[in-house]
C-alpha cells in the first residue's frame, strides 16, 4: 500500500559521503553536516547511502517534532539497535538514558559502546531531522564526537535548513577538521527529466526539462507537485505559461481536498494524533466505514503512509509539514472535538497532551492532575517534563493563587535541570505571579545563574526572611544566598546563610552547595581549622569524595602542591563521577594547578583542557574561567603565546561576565603569569592591577594563596623599584612563616636571592639561593628549583669556581627542557654559551604528545584500553593507536617494559 519512493539524481552528494565512510574505514573519525530545505529529499539520500554504504554496524536515529522536548528520545532510538550485553554493564545507558542523566556521562557511556561496536567493522551513525533532536541527546552525542580519534565512525546529521537547530549542535560544527558539509540543493534538468518518467509522467524533452526546472529551482516537492497538477501537454508546450508554485501548504491542501471524505477523514485523525500514530487508533479517530480503503487513498495521493511497526502498522505522514499544514487548516472547533476523542480513545498518559489541546480555559481538574505529574517527574529528576507539565497546569488553573505556584514550580524544575534559558524566558510570567518566599527563591537562584548578583541577593535574602522556620524550601534559599555573598566577598554572611542551610539537613544538592560555601567563606576568612572541622562533621564523614576533593583545594591554596595532586589525583581516579559537573570541572582544574607547580606539565596540560572541555559541554560558566586561567599557565611558560592569550582573554572574559572575585583573581595572575614568560615587569605589574583592591587581597591572602605577592615581587624586582620590592617581599615572607615546605617558599628564596644581589651582597644571595634548593628538595616545584639552580650558577660564574656554576646550569638545562619551559630555557642556554658550552638540543623527555603521556601513565597504571578510555573521555580504539604509536617512539613492546620507562623517567 505504500507509494513508491522514486530516487534520482544526487550523485555528486553520494560520491562525497562515499568518499567520507572510506575515511571514516580507514580509521578517521569524521562527521558529514548535510543541509537543505524541507522536501529536498535528505532522508531519500540518507536512505540510498545507507543501503550502498557496507556499513558493520548502522545506527538510525531521527528526530521528531513532537518528542523535541523528550529527554534523551533520540538516544534511545539509538540504542534499540545496540545489543543487549553492550550496555549490559553500563548503568547508565542499560535502561535507556535517566531523565536527570548528566549528558557528559551518558556521552562517555557511549564511547564505550562506539568502541566495542567497531569490532564488527566501521560504525555509521545517521541522525535524521536533527534539528529536532532532544536538547539531552544533542549534547551527548557532541561529547562523543570532541572525542572520537582513530576511530572507524562517520556521523551523518540531516538538517532542515530553515530551522535552527540546537545550539548545542554549534560544538560539531567547531571540529573542523573532522566536518565535512553537504548543502543538498534543487535536482538538474536532467534529474528533473528523469522524475517525470519515474512518477509516470511525460518524456520531458531538454528544453522543457530546463524550464520546469527553472521555474521551481529544482526542488523536487515542488517539481513532483507541477507534474502531478499540470497537464502533460502544458508541461510539453514551451508557450504555454506555467503557474507559479503555490505555498506548500496551500499544494498540500489541494491535495487533501481531492480526496474523498473518509479518506479526508483519516488525514485530519492522523494529523491530530501526530506525525507517526497506530492505524488501529487513527481508524477509531476518524470513524469512516472502511478505513483501509481510505488510508490506501491518501497513500495513492502521497500524503500518508503505512509502515511496519512491530505486530502493528503505523500511519506516518510524508513529511512533517504535510501533517503541520493539515493540521493548521483545522478550524478550532474541529480541533478541540478530535483532541477530546483522541484523549477518550488513548487514555492513560498518552491521553494528557491531548486533554491539554481539548482545553477551553480554566480547567481546575486537569490542572491538579498536571501539577501531581508534574511534582512526581520533578521528584526523578525528570526535570523538562515536570517544567513543561507544571507550566501547563499554570495556564489551566482558575485562580492567579494557583497559577502562581504552579509557575513557580516549574521553573524551580528548569533550574534544577540547568535550562536557563527557559527559565529566562519564563521569567516575566513568575515575576507576574503573586509574591511568595517560593516565588523570590526561585526568581534569586536564577538571577545567581545568569551573573545578576545585586538582584540575586535581593530576591534570596526576601525568600529566607519571608520563609517560616517551617518551610521545608527556606535551606536552598539560605544556601544560594549563602553562594552568591560569597561570590561578593560577603564571607561573614556567606558562613551565616550556609550554615543555616546544613542545619536544615536538606536534599544532598542543597547540603552540597552550602558544604562547599561554608568551607571556602571559612578558609576566605582565615579559619581554615573551622574549614577542616566542617569537612569531618560532613554527613558522609571525612573521606567522602566532596571532602577530598575540598582538602586538596585546600592542599593547593596553602602550598602544598604535591599533597594536593596526590588527594586531587584519586579523587579524578576514583571517584569524580560521584561530584556534580561544578564541582568535577574544579576538581580537574585545580589537578592541572597542582601538577604545573610541581613540574608535569604534560599532565596539567591534559587535565585543564579536559576541565575545559566539560566546561564547554556542560554548559558551566562558573569556574570555566579558573580552569582557563590555569591552562594558560602551562601554556606561558611553554613559550606557546597564542594558546596563553587565547585562555587569559577567555579568564578575563568569564571573570567580566560573572564578577565573582576568585574568577578576577586567577584572570590577573593568568595575565601576570603570561607578562613574566615574556619578561615583560611592566606588563606583570599591570595585569596584577586588581589586586590593589584591599577586599581582593584580603580574601586570597586568607585563603592561603601567595602567588600574586610573588609575582609582583618578581616585577618590582625587575622594574628596580627596591623600596616596594623590599615591602612586597617582606610581606610574602611574612605570610609563608611557620609553614611546611612548598612552592612558595622556593619562590621566596629566590626573590630574596635577587634582592641580595641588587645590593650586592653576594654572600646572602648565595645563602639564600641554598636555602631554597634545600626546600626543594621535599617539594616537587619544577620551575621553582630550576629558576634556582639558573640564578644560582649565575651568580657562581663570576666567581672563581666556576665548575659549580656549570653544574647547576646543566642540572637546570635539563630540568627546564625537560618541562618544556622555553622562555626560561633560553636564558640558561645563554649562560652555559657563556661559559664556553654547548647545550644539547632541548626536547621531551620521551618525545610523547601530551594525549599520548596521559595513555601512557594510565596504561602503566594498570588500567585496560577499556578503562583508560572512560578516563581520558576517549573510545578503547583511540587508546589502541595512541598505544601503537607510543611503543614504535619508545622502542617497546609491551605495558610492563611502558612502566618501567615511565619509572625511570620519574626517578
Amino acid at each position: 500500500m505504500t507509494a513508491p519512493d522514486e530516487f534520482v539524481g544526487r550523485r555528486e552528494e553520494l560520491r562525497v559521503l562515499a568518499e567520507e565512510f572510506d575515511r571514516a574505514r580507514a580509521g578517521q573519525a569524521r562527521v558529514v553536516w548535510l543541509t537543505g530545505g524541507a522536501g529536498i529529499g535528505k532522508t531519500s539520500v540518507l536512505h540510498r547511502f545507507r543501503d550502498r554504504a557496507g556499513a558493520g554496524t548502522v545506527l538510525w536515529v531521527a528526530g521528531d517534532e513532537a518528542e523535541a522536548g523528550m529527554p534523551y528520545g533520540l538516544l534511545r532510538q539509538l540504542l534499540a539497535d545496540v545489543p543487549a550485553e553492550l550496555v549490559a554493564d553500563l548503568p547508565v545507558l542499560a535502561a535507556g538514558p535517566a531523565s536527570g542523566a548528566d549528558p557528559v556521562d551518558v556521552g562517555a557511556a557511549l564511547l564505550e559502546v562506539l568502541s566495542a561496536l567497531q569490532s564488527a567493522g566501521p560504525v555509521l551513525m545517521v541522525v535524521d531531522d536533527a534539528q529536532w533532536a532532544d536538547e539531552l541527546s544533542v549534547r551527548a552525542l557532541v561529547f562523543v564526537v570532541r572525542r572520537l580519534r582513530r576511530d572507524q565512525v562517520l556521523l551523518v546529521a540531516g538538517i532542515r535548513a530553515e530551522d535552527t537547530p540546537s545550539p548545542a549542535w554549534g560544538r560539531v560544527l567547531a571540529q573542523e577538521p573532522l566536518l565535512r558539509r553537504i548543502s543538498l540543493t534543487g535536482l538538474d534538468p536532467d534529474d528533473v527529466g528523469a522524475l517525470s518518467t519515474a512518477l509516470g509522467g511525460p518524456e520531458l524533452p531538454p528544453a522543457a526539462a530546463r524550464r520546469l526546472r527553472g521555474h521551481t529551482e529544482g526542488h523536487p516537492m515542488h517539481v513532483r507537485a507541477l507534474l502531478e497538477e499540470i497537464p502533460p501537454a502544458d508541461l510539453l508546450d514551451l508557450a504555454v505559461t506555467l503557474p507559479a508554485p503555490r505555498s506548500f501548504g496551500s499544494l498540500v491542501l489541494v491535495r487533501v481536498a481531492a480526496l474523498s471524505r473518509p479518506a479526508q477523514e483519516v488525514v485530519l485523525a492522523a494529523a491530530v494524533l501526530g506525525v507517526r500514530a497506530a492505524l488501529s487508533d487513527v481508524a477509531a479517530l476518524a470513524g469512516v466505514p472502511d478505513p483501509l480503503a481510505a488510508l490506501g487513498e491518501a497513500v495513492a495521493a502521497g500524503v500518508l503512509q503505512e509502515v511496519p511497526a512491530g505486530v502493528r502498522p503505523d500511519v506516518v505522514f510524508r513529511h512533517p509539514l504535510i501533517r503541520a499544514a493539515v493540521y493548521a487548516d483545522l478550524s478550532p472547533e474541529r480541533r478541540h472535538t478530535l483532541h477530546a476523542a483522541a484523549a477518550e480513545r488513548l487514555g492513560g498518559a498518552a491521553a494528557l497532551e491531548h486533554r491539554i489541546a481539548a482545553a477551553v480555559g480554566p480547567d481546575a481538574v486537569l490542572a491538579a492532575e498536571l501539577q501531581e505529574l508534574g511534582e512526581t517527574e520533578r521528584a526523578g529528576r525528570r526535570w523538562r517534563d515536570s517544567a513543561a507539565h507544571l507550566l501547563a497546569a499554570a495556564d489551566l488553573s482558575p485562580t492567579h493563587r494557583e497559577r502562581s505556584a504552579r509557575l513557580v514550580g516549574a521553573l524551580e524544575s528548569m533550574l534544577a535541570g540547568g535550562d536557563l534559558a527557559a527559565g529566562v524566558r519564563a521569567e516575566p510570567e513568575v515575576r507576574a505571579a503573586e509574591p511568595s518566599p517560593g516565588r523570590s527563591r526561585v526568581l534569586g537562584q536564577l538571577a545567581a545563574f545568569t551573573g545578576r548578583f545585586a538582584v540575586a541577593r535581593e530576591e534570596l535574602t526576601a525568600a529566607v526572611e519571608q520563609g517560616g522556620r517551617q518551610d521545608p524550601r527556606r535551606p536552598a534559599a539560605a544556601a544560594h544566598l549563602a553562594l552568591v555573598s560569597l561570590i561578593e566577598g560577603d564571607t561573614a554572611r556567606a558562613v551565616t546563610s550556609a550554615e543555616e542551610a546544613l542545619a536544615a539537613h536538606e536534599a544532598s544538592d542543597v547540603a552540597a552547595t552550602a558544604r562547599f560555601v561554608l568551607v571556602v567563606a571559612l578558609a576566605a576568612e582565615g579559619r581554615h581549622a573551622d574549614a577542616d572541622a566542617v569537612l569531618d562533621a560532613g554527613r558522609s564523614g571525612p573521606v567522602s569524595v566532596e571532602a577530598r576533593a575540598l582538602r586538596g583545594i585546600l592542599a593547593l591554596w596553602a602550598g602544598d602542591a604535591a599533597g594536593a595532586a596526590r588527594i586531587l589525583s584519586e579523587v579524578v581516579d576514583d571517584r569524580a563521577q560521584q561530584l556534580p559537573m561544578q564541582g568535577r570541572l574544579l576538581t580537574l582544574g585545580y589537578l592541572a594547578e597542582a601538577h604545573y607547580r610541581t613540574g608535569d606539565w604534560q599532565e596539567a596540560t591534559v587535565e585543564a583542557e579536559l576541565a575545559i572541555s566539560l566546561a564547554r559541554d556542560a554548559g558551566v560558566v562558573m569556574g570555566s574561567g579558573v580552569v582557563r586561567a590555569i591552562a594558560a599557565y602551562v601554556a606561558a611558560g611553554r613559550g606557546d603565546r597564542e594558546t596563553a592569550r587565547a585562555h587569559t582573554a577567555a579568564a578575563a572574559g568569564v571573570a567580566q561576565a560573572l564578577p565573582w572575585w576568585g574568577g578576577r583573581a586567577y584572570a590577573a595572575l593568568a595575565a601576570a603569569t603570561l607578562a613574566q614568560a615574556e619578561h615583560d615587569h611592566g606588563a606583570m605589574l599591570e595585569a596584577l592591577r586588581p589586586y590593589d583592591d584591599p577586599a581582593l587581597a584580603r580574601l586570597t591572602d586568607n585563603l592561603g594563596t601567595v602567588g600574586w605577592r610573588a609575582l609582583r615581587t618578581e616585577a618590582l624586582l625587575g622594574l628596580g623599584r627596591e623600596q616596594e620590592a623590599d615591602d612586597a617581599l617582606r610581606a610574602l615572607e611574612a605570610r609563608i612563616a611557620g609553614r611546611p615546605p612548598g612552592w612558595p617558599k622556593v619562590e621566596a628564596a629566590r626573590l630574596r636571592g635577587l634582592r641580595e644581589e641588587l645590593r650586592a651582597d653576594r654572600g646572602a644571595a648565595e645563602h639564600a639561593y641554598r636555602q631554597g634548593l634545600a626546600a626543594a628538595d621535599d617539594v616537587g616545584a619544577a620551575l621553582g628549583r630550576a629558576r634556582l639552580e639558573v640564578a644560582l650558577g649565575r651568580l657562581l660564574l663570576a666567581g672563581p669556581e666556576r665548575r659549580p656554576a656549570v653544574d647547576l646550569l646543566r642540572t637546570a638545562h635539563d630540568r627546564l627542557a625537560r618541562l618544556g619551559a622555553a622562555p626560561f630555557l633560553a636564558e640558561c642556554v645563554e649562560l652555559l654559551r657563556s661559559a664556553g658550552l654547548h647545550p644539547p638540543s632541548s626536547g621531551d623527555a620521551l618525545g610523547l604528545t601530551p594525549q599520548e603521556l596521559a595513555v601512557a601513565r594510565s596504561v602503566a597504571a594498570g588500567r585496560t584500553n577499556r578503562e583508560t578510555g572512560a578516563t581520558l573521555f576517549i573510545t578503547g580504539r583511540t587508546v589502541a593507536f595512541h598505544l601503537s604509536n607510543i611503543y614504535a617512539k619508545l622502542g617497546l613492546s609491551s605495558r610492563r617494559e611502558l612502566a618501567a620507562r615511565l619509572q625511570e623517567l620519574d626517578a
